[in-house]
């Protein structure tokens, strides 16, 4: 019999997170139903995501400060299990990385969208992107807690239906983000690729890279 690693089922803080990133998804149901359903169908359909642009008000501002806290606890806890490291302070440094990646992500897009007075095209990169990456993150909270949690050895099956969602969710961003970018705006081709290899790409291949090798 091979015996099965487990995490600690009594560390506090990692359980703690998974509580709340669970709390926040059954927030999302109870009472944001009809906005979150339009967040997680968005990143497919065009004229769903110009909807959930258009309905600007207190109730999706909910949904998307909700879904981002959900986003940075669901993604912090992929690379503790990741670095199979289980030290207190460890937790809040992977929390801290996501948060610090996401708040450079966003300033410098918002940065180049100033400096190239394209701030209409800044604001819909931020949408979209930001869009995905939330609408993943709610997704994936149950195989979070099943890859923690989970009395059966399955962590290569959850982690590569993670990946496989998240090929799905990137590929359709990087389409309508080209798509925006060049038809909509007329952006050079150029100015898009390298945005998305340094941005978008780049990052989720290196992720990708410490999981499986």
């Amino acid at each position: 019999m091979i015996p099965i690693h487990q995490f600690n089922p009594h560390n506090s803080l990692m359980f703690l997170l998974i509580l709340f990133s669970f709390l926040f998804v059954g927030f999302l149901r109870a009472f944001y139903w009809k906005h979150t359903k339009l967040l997680l169908i968005a990143p497919f359909q065009y004229r769903y995501a110009s909807q959930y642009l258009r309905q600007d008000n207190a109730f999706t501002e909910r949904v998307n400060w909700l879904s981002f806290v959900i986003l940075f606890i669901n993604f912090s806890l992929l690379l503790v299990f990741n670095k199979q490291i289980l030290v207190f302070e460890n937790h809040l440094l992977f929390l801290c990385l996501v948060f610090v990646f996401y708040f450079l992500k966003f300033y410098l897009i918002k940065f180049f969208g100033k400096l190239l007075f394209i701030h209409e095209v800044a604001r819909l990169t931020i949408f979209y992107t930001f869009l995905s990456d939330k609408a993943l993150a709610i997704l994936i909270t149950p195989l979070i807690l099943i890859l923690f949690y989970f009395s059966v050895n399955i962590d290569v099956l959850i982690l590569y239906s993670i990946l496989f969602l998240s090929i799905v969710f990137l590929l359709f961003k990087l389409y309508w983000i080209w798509k925006v970018g060049t038809n909509s705006f007329g952006l050079s081709s150029i100015y898009i690729f390298l945005y998305l290899c340094i941005l978008e790409i780049y990052p989720f291949v290196i992720i990708t890279k410490g999981f499986f090798y």
